[in-house]
């Protein structure tokens, strides 16, 4: 009987390198599902169809919980890749998934606002955050 692996992504990079990872471990198209909004669908490169509707996962046994709550988040931005296959190779598959690490704030994608890169201090971006002189009474 047919199992199913699903996670949630937040970030484009991180669906690829679990889709990719999922590939290298015999995966086929077939058996994975990308669940993603119109616009996300454009950042993912994997070369397998996404699909904006979650009722793929209900089609595949997911709870219809779960799957209300995915349709929340997927509007919201988020991925959802799943696995459909044998009991075996839904864990070795849920260890993969689980296993991709997630970018940080390190990551080159995460903009810095350059007026914080000019400004030398906090007063120099929030005009309001004035110095204050100590004596609390005129505050």
């Amino acid at each position: 009987m047919a199992k199913v692996a699903t996670k949630l992504f937040r970030e484009p990079k991180e669906a690829n390198m679990a889709i990719e990872e999922l590939k290298a471990k015999g995966y086929k198209a077939g058996e994975i599902v990308v669940v993603a909004s119109a616009e996300r669908s454009k950042d993912l490169g994997t070369g397998i169809k996404s699909v904006s509707d979650t009722s793929k996962l209900t089609e595949m046994g997911v709870p219809e919980v779960t799957v209300s709550y995915y349709q929340y988040i997927v509007s919201s931005g988020g991925i959802v890749v799943g696995v459909q296959a044998d009991e075996d190779r839904v864990a070795q598959a849920q260890e993969v998934l689980r296993g991709v690490a997630p970018y940080t704030c390190d990551d080159s994608s995460y903009a810095i606002s350059p007026g914080f890169q000019a400004a030398g201090r906090m007063t120099a971006t929030n005009p309001m955050d004035a110095a204050m002189s100590g004596d609390f009474r005129r505050y």
